[in-house]
């Protein structure tokens, strides 16, 4: 006869299975995420690099006139030398009618996003309008820190969002991208 465990006993196998100890070492690629209310790691999904790892933030500031205004920021390790990539989101805004769910479908290129319209917007600087970019240095390492005001975006609105950075907006053969966050406008 076969004897069976508890499904209690069971989920806390599985849970104590992906944990670790304390004393086990960081890996040389962990990067805590900037300061910020809403973080994400950042992964690399192609291309060259050490690691490709790191974290991006975004932190909503309140505005006299009720609209959106964020210092975001990123850090890169390892990802790929001497690199300047350019800094995208893929914001789920608009006229499309969704709720922050937090699966960022506009990244993904899923309904309702694929109509065509670009995936990621590219941030731009509002002083030059060039494109806001991150160099990375000899060892691939870099970190960005800049404000992005949308006046379009009334406080109290809660979207979904996920960042990029690529060596080339046309034909990237590195890109980096955080995960799925959700971001509250004060």
């Amino acid at each position: 006869m076969a004897h069976r465990a508890p499904p209690g006993l069971l989920l806390a196998a599985a849970a104590l299975a992906g944990c670790h100890y304390a004393g086990e070492p960081t890996s040389a690629c962990f990067v805590e995420p900037p300061a910020g209310t809403t973080q994400s790691s950042i992964f690399r999904v192609s291309g060259a690099g050490t690691c490709g790892t790191g974290g991006a933030s975004v932190t909503t500031v309140p505005t006299p006139d009720r609209t959106f205004l964020a210092t975001i920021r990123f850090k890169m390790r390892g990802a790929r030398p001497s690199t300047t990539y350019v800094v995208q989101r893929a914001p789920e805004l608009g006229d499309v009618p969704l709720t922050a769910d937090s699966v960022c479908q506009r990244a993904q290129g899923l309904p309702p996003w694929n109509t065509g319209e670009p995936l990621f917007l590219t941030f731009l600087d509002p002083n030059t309008t060039l494109p806001r970019t991150l160099v990375t240095d000899a060892s691939g390492d870099g970190a960005l820190e800049f404000e992005h005001r949308s006046t379009a975006i009334p406080a109290g609105t809660r979207f979904d969002v996920q960042m990029r950075l690529v060596d080339d907006v046309s034909l990237p053969t590195t890109e980096l991208r955080s995960g799925c966050m959700t971001v509250l406008v004060q």
